[in-house]
């Protein structure tokens, strides 16, 4: 018996198992689950006196079983209010939260402290169209969240976040979720008008 040629066809199987079609951000088919937002969903900021601010909120059903699997948020203080007034729960932020085992990719980024010390801040990603989203190294842990943008109230900082300089940009935020023993991949379409202004268009995820 030639084991080799059994161990060569034993390895080829397994190669064909481990094997996955790409996900690429924007691009989907009938394997996907698919939504299109119409009207495009946009938070609806209401004006929170007792705290100065306007805030908002809405969610996202991302693999249409009835349960909400992402939570936006958008903070925004009274234009009358001095930056050097911001607060911990009063400052300009928009982030969302992720729920029912749902990740998104994001990135760290380092800044230093002083003293030779160097914190660090997690933001959600930003990609370009048709960039790929199976083979992602960094994601969020499950059911967090993360901030797409904010200035918080703190001089010990980096950037403001991989979306806060976008203007008139689409980006994906890529996402994915555990199903057993398998990561199934998507993307959420979003239309950067202004930091203060996105517009969620449309989501997918491998069914």
């Amino acid at each position: 018996m030639n084991y080799t040629l059994i161990f060569l066809l034993f390895l080829s199987s397994c190669k064909k198992e481990d094997t996955r079609e790409e996900v690429t951000a924007g691009i989907y088919d009938s394997s996907f689950t698919y939504h299109e937002s119409s009207p495009s969903l946009k938070l609806n900021l209401k004006l929170d006196l007792l705290k100065n601010r306007y805030i908002g909120a809405d969610s996202l059903d991302i693999n249409l079983d009835g349960k909400f699997d992402l939570i936006i948020n958008q903070r925004m203080p009274l234009e009358s209010i001095d930056p050097k007034f911001y607060t911990i729960d009063n400052f300009p932020a928009f982030w969302i939260t992720m729920k029912n085992g749902l990740e998104v990719a994001t990135k760290i980024e380092y800044y230093i402290l002083g003293h030779g010390q160097y914190g660090n801040v997690t933001w959600v990603d930003t990609l370009n169209y048709k960039s790929r989203i199976d083979n992602i190294s960094d994601w969020s842990d499950p059911d967090i969240g993360h901030s797409l943008w904010s200035v918080p109230p703190t001089s010990f900082w980096g950037s403001y976040g991989c979306w806060y300089n976008l203007t008139n940009a689409e980006k994906y935020i890529a996402i994915r979720i555990k199903i057993g023993s398998r990561y199934k991949y998507g993307w959420i379409k979003v239309n950067e008008i202004s930091r203060e202004n996105m517009l969620f268009l449309s989501y997918a995820l491998e069914k």
